[in-house]
């Protein structure tokens, strides 16, 4: 690690801030002697003679801020016992402050030589200079605490971002991982109920059989292709329901009838992978699976204030308690909300009704993202 690094934020800032500091001290000595030089008879105000005050002393404390900074992290103000830690910071401090001093009179003293306003040959100039030194050393030390104090405190506030970054960092990863969880859980999932739909058609219809096994192919080939993607378009996605839909189509015949009603400028939004899948099987389930009447299955997308609402909704047999149904609903209906809260947290909900009691309506709300992932706030 080099010197310069040895701070809290990035050097430059120290530098700018010096600087900004050592400014606003020669306009206030200079707006000192505006009001009270007539008062104070105080001569002449020569900028090159007061300019390099401020700014040789907060300079000089910008070089010395790593020294000082590497101090605190050496011996922190947390250990115990503290009152060993404050006599190693002040002895340090009365070191630095005199150093400080010595070196920034020096310089100065050499630059009023060079503009010949200071003779320090004459014994009168001298004995000012050295009885200034004392109180300008202590000067130095209780800038050396100020600094102290700014220091810590950045420091501190350096590690609780570095501690909530961690915990967002921490935190995304669980979310991956429970993702990754979810995902894995869903496809062997969808997978037995195909594999199931196949085993009822081998014998009665073999030629179906082989479609639906084409069709369990692409599923696969889609599903495998988004194995490492959160989210997909939503084309994508209604292109894998199609896929599953035709397979149940060919088991219930034509007591199944799918409806899309999805404007074509929301094909590009984002949702979560495979996500309807597990609402458009809940419909299966309490629909063909469920009574020998034909079933409607629908599903429609809208935009509405930035946000996108899919529904999906059948009417199969319903439920008098939907709430039961959602408890109970197996792996399908929780991992959708479950999913939901992962990837969007409070800003994506899912709604079960079963108006009354016949059928099940599924509504889900998240905000809409184009394909490229960013927000259109735009209704």
């Amino acid at each position: 690690m080099s010197y310069f690094s040895r701070v809290p934020v990035r050097y430059p800032i120290v530098i700018v801030t010096a600087l900004v500091l050592a400014t606003l001290f020669l306009l206030q000595a200079y707006m000192h002697y505006y009001v009270y030089q007539d008062l104070k008879d105080m001569g002449e105000f020569r900028w090159s003679r007061e300019a390099p005050v401020p700014y040789l002393n907060f300079l000089f404390w910008a070089l010395l801020c790593p020294l000082v900074y590497s101090a605190i992290l050496r011996w922190p103000f947390s250990t115990r016992p503290l009152g060993r830690t404050l006599m190693i910071h002040v002895g340090l401090g009365f070191l630095i402050a005199a150093f400080h001093e010595i070196t920034t009179s020096s310089i100065y003293y050499g630059i009023l030589l060079t503009m010949q306003e200071f003779d320090f040959s004459d014994p009168k100039y001298r004995s000012w200079a050295y009885h200034a030194l004392v109180p300008a050393i202590f000067t130095r030390v209780m800038e050396y605490w100020l600094l102290v104090g700014v220091l810590v405190a950045l420091d501190n506030a350096r590690g609780h971002r570095l501690e909530h970054e961690q915990l967002l960092k921490v935190r995304n990863e669980l979310q991956v991982t429970q993702l990754n969880a979810l995902k894995k859980q869903l496809q062997p999932h969808f997978l037995f109920n195909t594999l199931n739909t196949v085993s009822a058609l081998m014998d009665e219809h073999p030629s179906d059989a082989r479609t639906v096994l084409s069709r369990l192919g692409q599923l696969l080939r889609m599903t495998l292709d988004k194995t490492r993607r959160d989210k997909v378009s939503l084309e994508h996605e209604l292109d894998h329901i199609r896929n599953y839909l035709d397979i149940e189509s060919i088991r219930f015949r034509d007591r199944l009838v799918v409806e899309y009603d999805v404007p074509t400028g929301l094909l590009q939004a984002q949702v979560p992978s495979m996500f309807l899948q597990p609402l458009v099987e809940n419909s299966i389930k309490h629909g063909p699976d469920a009574t020998t009447d034909s079933v409607r299955i629908a599903l429609r997308a809208e935009r509405r204030d930035g946000r996108l609402v899919l529904i999906v909704q059948d009417n199969g047999k319903g439920c008098g308690d939907v709430h039961t149904a959602m408890t109970n609903g197996g792996i399908g209906l929780q991992n959708v909300s479950e999913r939901l809260r992962l990837l969007y947290g409070d800003q994506g909900r899912m709604q079960l009704e079963s108006p009354g009691g016949n059928g099940f309506v599924v509504r889900i709300e998240m905000p809409y993202e184009s394909l490229q992932g960013t927000s259109d706030q735009k209704s």
